[in-house]
């Protein structure tokens, strides 16, 4: 649509794209080069060229003159807020063609000329923001919002340049919350658009927060920082924001009732013929997406909680329409019947059975979260009293319970009935929880010394593992439609987990009985180590390490028949020795039989009583 052009007003109210318009207009006339003063020149001649079509120009004559200002009564065309918005921008762009000058040159005097022409803009923004007030009443609520946001950003740009840094955060802040909310409601480009500022607003925050001290050095951070500072300060209509929004929201999601004519689900397709319901499923699957897109990204508990009671609540209020749809075709079925009653009531029993799905389902996965939660909790308290570890299993006892319950819902519903393969499915879900639900049972036992009773509680825990394992045989591939999935591997994990807890409840029975004190039991149990790999791995590792080395490890499988004590036979290693030496060249060598020969004398006859006589007295040799 060309915006030189008269608009006619399709009702009683406009609706202005400011982020639509300014995008355009500034990647076509410069700014995709960074050209301000070809933007700023656009800027100017297109508000002149609106005020002419608007018959709004100037007095004539040769004596100067104001312009004329628009005010709410002249706000009988949509152009009238052009003419303002573009007054915005052409002052915003002679700021910024000012400022990068003043970087080039150092001139303060364009320092102080840009803040005059920010000011404009200020003023300028905070104008078309009572023109499409609420209370003004001439444009719809998405057009409200965004001249909200967008007059905050030119206030912070002022701010900015003033360094006025807190005050500047504030408006920052308003206006990224304003545009982060209305990305969730609009269309894919408008989504984009809002992203695109988004990003533009980010490195202002992070300044004013480095400068503030705040610290803000990631996007969480600045998220954080963002909710911390609309927390202090309510401003821009910021209280309103919240109900403006989720009005922006329900028209959107109205719109796109329209295009929502069907419902698919496991392989079966079936026409939606009520708009309140089909507007309800839209506000579930919005609520979905969001949550999805949270578990991507490392978000707070506290906050996918907040996002699962609000996909609970949408799909809450689809099932009671669901329901009242369901009651009101049995009521009229009743009454009066026709060739299409059939079909019809199969088609609103379909749809009722795919939102109580969803709905059950979801809030599965609400108290699966909180048993992680408490969980890890409980590995990190386990140190504390008996009593706070025993109130903890029982808490995540409770959450199984509810589970169990939601499971049992979904199996009564005729959809599940119906399908052997869906209703399979739900029976292995069944087991495998009942398994979780008595192993926590079983440690609360064991944590008050019930040992045996742990021990019992563990062995049924096995066998609703092992009726799990087993209806989940008969399952080929889970459907692409499952929002709980249990695989074969999370049935493996579950079993070694309570083989282990129920090798560490007999190791504490048999210490218990053997006469040892509760601290030296609790002492012994922490030098213990349980090993949970799987069988085949448990084996290998036996097979490998006789008992003699692992003498402190209690056995994971007490069934071997044949255990490995020792390594037999023994390896051979070497041991030190005295060497041996062996001289061959000793059967080869001539040696002197005399002494005399050795010293290279003659020997005489005397032979040796003449050697031992002369020696005596001293003969001379």
């Amino acid at each position: 649509m060309d915006i030189d052009e008269p608009v006619k007003d399709q009702g009683s109210t406009f609706s202005l794209d400011i982020l639509a318009l300014i995008n355009e207009a500034r990647n076509t006339y410069g700014l995709r080069h960074q050209d301000y003063s070809r933007y700023r020149q656009y800027c100017a001649k297109r508000v002149h060229r609106l005020r002419e079509s608007v018959n709004f120009v100037h007095c004539k004559g040769s004596k100067f003159s104001q312009a004329r200002e628009v005010t709410e009564a002249d706000l009988n065309d949509v152009r009238f807020l052009h003419i303002v918005l573009f007054d915005v921008e052409r002052a915003w762009s002679y700021a910024m063609e000012l400022k990068r000058e003043s970087r080039s040159s150092g001139d303060t005097r364009k320092k102080h000329h840009l803040i005059k022409r920010l000011k404009k803009a200020a003023k300028l923004g905070e104008k078309l923001e009572n023109l499409c007030s609420r209370e003004a009443g001439k444009v719809d609520t998405r057009t409200v919002l965004e001249a909200q946001a967008y007059s905050a950003l030119m206030s912070g740009y002022l701010l900015f340049e003033r360094q006025s840094w807190q005050a500047a955060l504030d408006k920052f802040a308003a206006a990224r919350t304003i545009y982060e909310k209305l990305s969730a409601a609009g269309t894919a480009h408008q989504e984009t658009l809002c992203q695109s500022i988004i990003d533009d607003i980010d490195p202002n925050i992070r300044y004013c927060a480095y400068v503030l001290r705040l610290g803000a050095d990631s996007a969480s951070d600045i998220e954080g920082l963002v909710k911390m500072t609309i927390g202090k300060n309510k401003g821009v209509g910021l209280d309103l924001l919240e109900a403006e929004v989720e009005s922006v929201l329900a028209q959107t999601r109205q719109e796109k009732a329209a295009s929502l004519t069907s419902i698919t689900w496991r392989g079966h397709t079936v026409p939606l013929r009520n708009a309140d319901l089909a507007i309800c499923i839209l506000k579930a699957q919005d609520a979905t997406t969001n949550l999805e897109n949270a578990s991507d990204t490392d978000v707070e508990k506290a906050t996918k909680m907040e996002m699962f009671d609000s996909l609970l609540e949408a799909y809450g209020d689809a099932e009671r329409f669901a329901k009242n749809a369901v009651k009101e075709d049995m009521e009229a079925t009743a009454k009066v019947k026709s060739s299409k009653s059939e079909q019809i009531s199969t088609d609103l029993n379909f749809v009722y059975n795919y939102v109580a799905y969803n709905y059950l389902s979801r809030r599965i996965q609400r108290n699966l979260m909180l048993v992680d939660s408490l969980r890890h909790e409980l590995e990190q308290e386990h140190s504390e009293g008996a009593r706070f570890i025993c109130g903890k299993y029982q808490d995540i006892v409770k959450l199984y319970d509810n589970v169990l319950q939601s499971l049992n819902e979904i199996k009564e519903l005729s959809s599940v009935q119906d399908n052997l393969t869906l209703s399979q499915e739900i029976d292995a879900k069944i087991w495998y929880f009942k398994a979780w639900r008595t192993l926590y049972v079983a440690s609360a036992y064991a944590v008050l010394n019930k040992d045996w009773e742990a021990i019992s509680l563990l062995g049924r825990a096995r066998e609703y593992n092992s009726q799990a394992r087993s209806a989940l045989s008969q399952v080929a591939v889970p459907d692409k439609d499952d929002i709980l999935v249990v695989t074969s591997k999370e049935v493996e994990e579950l079993e070694n987990i309570i083989r282990s807890y129920r090798c560490k409840a007999r190791a504490t029975w048999h210490l218990r009985h053997s006469g040892s004190d509760d601290s030296d039991v609790t002492k012994k149990l922490g030098e213990l180590t349980i090993d949970e790999r799987s069988k085949s791995d448990v084996k290998e590792i036996i097979e490998e390490s006789p008992l003699i080395e692992r003498l402190n490890q209690y056995p994971s499988n007490l069934t071997m028949n044949n255990p490995q004590l020792i390594h037999f036979p023994p390896e051979f290693t070497p041991i030190p020795a005295k060497p041996l030496f062996f001289d061959i060249a000793f059967n080869h060598v001539d040696f002197p039989s005399s002494l005399s020969q050795r010293a290279g004398r003659k020997q005489d006859g005397s032979g040796r009583f003449g050697s031992f006589f002369g020696s005596l007295w001293g003969a001379k040799k």
